[in-house]
């Protein structure tokens, strides 16, 4: 099919009246409980789940993130998109054979000691075959991961369509208000570009592999470096079966790894700032040991130490019900700017959420829920949430299904309790604190440079009169006037030797502890700015007299 021909069919099949008016009747007022937009919102998830399907990979990719995007839909129609599978007939094996040969130069027979025919999965993306190789003296059994043909073109085709019609109709999409759709384009075609390329999918691996080396860590399979390439991976074939496996099991073991499947991804998003951020039970695989592994490494996401800490600020402010350590959190990842009149609105608001939470029981509570209500206030406040934070929130909505299914007799924040009281723990760390003095050590510097020799500055100009206000008075007003001046002359000196003493204290405790002779070298530079700014108080007073 010829570009604007494919062009002409998305168009149809976009302006569905049906599909425009639910999407008017969702987008268009406030998102409510009522029946209408109830009705509509689960009306346009049908309807955008079955056109996506019907546009293919691309358009069924797309709508698998918008289903991740609860900031921005209505849960009505999350569910609905939630149904999207990537299911498509297995690539013809010649294409497949002959994407391995344009990869390496070689006939498959020539790299691996037998292929598989057969595929072992297959995907709108790539499909996998077993195989072994010969690899170091041993014989290996692997997993290969190989790009369709032309997915690449097509890929590249339908993104760029779905950009010009963006800009095409934009004006015309000015109803939907809660989030901006270039935005989400935009960020989905980055995404799509990184999936689609499994070089860096190999990246990913050997990076997760680098990281996660505790025994409670996720493992992830060896990568067989000689026998990958951008449109090839060759993986270590794990000997086990999808956790859903492990549904069937007794109640303790079954609790055990729901605790281990929680401690893993805590200890991915929080303390390797890098994690899988599509963990479906397709995804995790479990041994006859119950070792766990996670595969396929396409869609990873990270978190910066900033938004890690604020994070952190966030549960430890909703676990002691304090809202202003939340507010902070979120002015801190620069979602909202500081505003003295809207900001007791905002925490006000906040405040109404942790109580709706606080009187819940915790085996009640629905990370679900909570997420949801969380982003629906942020988007009263237009506060747009930036793709870091959508992802890392997916999937621990998506680790949360995966607990429920485990152990539905208990919730995942009630398994997750003695983590956060852990994680709480990181905000009082040396490590930390140190790391975040450390980045403000210019202004410091800049603080206890300037501060001394402007307090002294300061005293000069009072010493010699500038600011004197020169304005006739009657001699009352002029003595009450001196009287002020005497006055405010003696608070500002008073004032300029706490800015003293404060600068160097501040010096001291950043960097004295750490070096005895600088120790000397600011004490020493404190008694003699103390005997200097004494002299100058005198002189002062004597003025004054």
């Amino acid at each position: 099919m010829t570009y604007r021909k494919r062009k002409l069919e998305i168009i149809r099949k976009f302006l569905n009246p049906d599909l425009v008016i639910d999407a008017r009747r969702v987008f268009s007022k406030d998102i409510k409980n009522d029946k209408e937009t109830l009705e509509s919102s689960i009306h346009l998830g049908q309807k955008l789940k079955e056109l996506f399907e019907d546009l293919g990979p691309v358009f069924i990719k797309f709508g698998q993130v918008l289903s991740t995007r609860r900031d921005i839909f209505p849960e009505a129609m999350i569910k609905e998109l939630e149904k999207l599978q990537d299911d498509v007939k297995e690539e013809d094996l010649i294409y497949i054979k002959d994407t391995i040969e344009k990869e390496f130069g070689r006939a498959v027979e020539d790299i691996f000691l037998d292929f598989d025919e057969k595929a072992l999965a297959a995907g709108s993306i790539a499909q996998t075959h077993l195989a072994y190789i010969n690899y170091q003296g041993s014989i290996r059994k692997v997993v290969v991961k190989v790009r369709r043909e032309g997915v690449e073109d097509r890929v590249s085709e339908d993104l760029k369509i779905m950009t010009d019609l963006y800009k095409r109709f934009k004006n015309k999409l000015s109803f939907i208000q809660s989030f901006d759709l270039g935005d989400v384009i935009e960020e989905f075609k980055l995404s799509l570009s990184k999936e689609i390329d499994l070089e860096l999918e190999k990246e990913n691996i050997l990076k997760y592999r680098a990281d996660n080396k505790s025994p409670s860590d996720f493992r992830a399979p060896l990568v067989f470096e000689p026998y990958c390439g951008k449109t090839v991976l060759t993986i270590e074939y794990i000997e086990g079966k999808s956790i859903r496996e492990a549904y069937s099991k007794d109640s303790d073991t079954r609790k055990i790894l729901a605790q281990r499947i929680i401690k893993a991804y805590s200890n991915q998003m929080f303390s390797y700032g890098f994690f899988h951020a599509d963990p479906h039970p397709g995804n995790i695989f479990i041994n006859g040991k119950n070792d766990l592994y996670l595969i396929d490494f396409g869609i990873v996401s990270s978190l910066s130490k900033n938004y890690r800490y604020q994070i952190i600020k966030i549960f430890l402010g909703a676990s002691l019900n304090e809202v202003r350590l939340i507010t902070d959190a979120i002015i801190g990842m620069g979602l909202l700017a500081f505003d003295s009149k809207k900001i007791p609105i905002f925490e006000r608001r906040i405040q109404k959420l942790l109580d709706k939470y606080m009187a819940m029981n915790i085996s009640q509570l629905k990370l679900v829920e909570l997420i949801a209500d969380f982003y629906r206030l942020l988007v009263d406040y237009s506060i747009k949430i930036p793709s870091e934070l959508a992802n890392f929130a997916k999937t621990i909505l998506t680790v949360e299904g995966l607990i429920e299914k485990l152990v539905p007799e208990q919730s995942f924040l009630e398994l997750a309790i003695p983590l956060s009281k852990a994680m709480a723990l990181k905000l009082l760390s040396p490590d930390l604190v140190t790391d975040r003095l450390l980045k403000n050590t210019y202004d410091s510097f800049s603080l206890i440079k300037e501060l001394p020799e402007t307090s002294l500055n300061i005293l000069r100009q009072l010493v010699r009169g500038d600011f004197a206000i020169v304005e006739k008075k009657s001699e009352e007003e002029f003595q009450a006037y001196q009287k002020i001046e005497k006055n405010k002359t003696r608070a500002l000196a008073s004032l300029g030797l706490s800015l003293i003493i404060s600068s160097l204290t501040i010096s001291l405790v950043l960097l004295g502890i750490r070096n005895k002779l600088f120790v000397g070298l600011l004490s020493g530079s404190l008694l003699m700015t103390l005997v200097i700014f004494l002299i100058l108080l005198i002189k002062i007073l004597k003025k004054d007299k």
